[in-house]
């Protein structure tokens, strides 16, 4: 074939070939467009929850004790940085709630809450410390340094805790009268337990002058407020009539009100013929 027939033969091809390419590139444009005008009239994807959208989130299924939906939302959170979400997450772990108990992971959490000062977080630290469990050794001075940071924020369970460490010296050398100033500031913020603590400290003289009346003052406070080993104190001292008129219906009665709370103590005395002298 001759070389102008080679070329009328090529020629029609490549035009073909370049209309196909056009065509093509056409075609693109064409979609191109209607993707356009799809994701035109598509609204933008919402933004991720933050932090603090997820630990309302996952305190509210703590709540409704939907575990899997609050350690879903909780985690991230912490691991965020939110400090609810820490102390939430943390006291999870502590009290073996919907996780395995663990205190290792509880103070993982926990400490980063405590570090930025969190009063509730320092105290549950203290409470892992004073306890020892799971990943942790038992330390009472540790405890000590963390009721003392929670103390000074007014937490009155720490308050308490730390009176007790004072008082037997555990964790710290034993001091009467830091104890007693511990209790009256944790009985004054609403923690009922610290008033029979005061009330044992007048009944045995210890920091403070013995005085069974104003012992009794304490374990009356203690008992009105609820607490069930107030209760029992108060019933001894009915029982042997310190500080107040021996009166043994009185002694039974608030034995009674303690074991319908659930102290066992007052529930293995009623189950005596006689209340013991």
């Amino acid at each position: 074939m001759s070389p102008n027939a080679r070329l009328s033969v090529v020629l029609p091809l490549l035009a073909g070939a370049s209309l196909f390419v056009q065509g093509c590139q056409t075609l693109d444009s064409a979609a191109s467009s209607v993707t356009s005008l799809f994701q035109a009239d598509q609204p933008p994807a919402p933004p991720p929850p933050t932090a603090a959208e997820l630990t309302t989130t996952g305190l509210d299924a703590v709540k409704q004790h939907d575990w899997d939906a609050a350690t879903a939302a909780l985690v991230p959170a912490a691991n965020q940085g939110d400090t609810k979400a820490q102390v939430a997450l943390g006291k999870l772990y502590f009290n073996g709630v919907g996780v395995e108990r663990d205190f290792a992971d509880a103070s993982h959490w926990l400490t980063l809450a405590a570090e930025k000062n969190d009063a509730e977080a320092q105290y549950t630290l203290g409470r892992i410390n004073d306890l020892g469990g799971t990943g942790v050794l038992q330390n009472r001075a540790a405890a000590a340094h963390w009721y003392q940071l929670a103390a000074e924020q007014g937490n009155a369970d720490a308050q308490y805790r730390l009176g007790l460490l004072y008082e037997f010296g555990t964790g710290v050398p034993q001091d009467f009268n830091a104890a007693l100033g511990w209790f009256r500031r944790a009985a004054a913020g609403g923690n009922a337990p610290a008033n029979a603590a005061i009330g044992l400290l007048y009944a045995q003289g210890r920091g403070v002058t013995q005085n069974d009346h104003e012992a009794v003052s304490w374990y009356r406070r203690g008992a009105e407020a609820g607490d069930t080993d107030a209760m029992v104190h108060l019933s001894e001292a009915y029982n042997q009539g310190d500080g107040v008129p021996k009166d043994r219906d009185k002694a039974r009665e608030w034995l009674q009100r303690a074991a319908g709370s659930g102290n066992d103590q007052a529930a293995q005395r009623l189950s005596l013929p006689e209340l013991p002298e």
